[in-house]
């Protein structure tokens, strides 16, 4: 997504095929209560990555340790972002990274 995580409503899961097509699988909704933890709800899908422009540090902390990837979303275009994941051009988030990306 090209929006902070905190900002998002919606999460667009895809598969990602090796060919570099990709599948639409799901879509969850975020709110602010009265919902399943988004950061769980991913992690028990098996998510392996998730590409934002963004993310708290909180979110971070608890992605990590779930396993999943974060990756900077660099286009606002799925598809875009896709062909830059099948192509190792999207960047890994580090800690280091986190206090610039939270700055744009």
């Amino acid at each position: 997504m090209s929006t902070s995580f905190e900002e998002a409503e919606l999460l667009d899961y895809y598969e990602i095929h090796e060919d570099g097509n990709f599948d639409h699988t799901a879509q969850m909704r975020l709110c602010d209560s009265g919902c399943s933890d988004p950061v769980e709800a991913i992690a028990r899908r098996g998510t392996e990555a998730i590409v934002v422009a963004s993310i708290s540090p909180g979110k971070y902390g608890r992605f990590g340790r779930a396993g999943v990837m974060m990756l900077r979303a660099n286009n606002p275009s799925a598809r875009a972002l896709i062909d830059s994941l099948v192509t190792d051009g999207l960047e890994e988030m580090g800690s280091n990274r986190l206090v610039t990306l939270r700055k744009t």
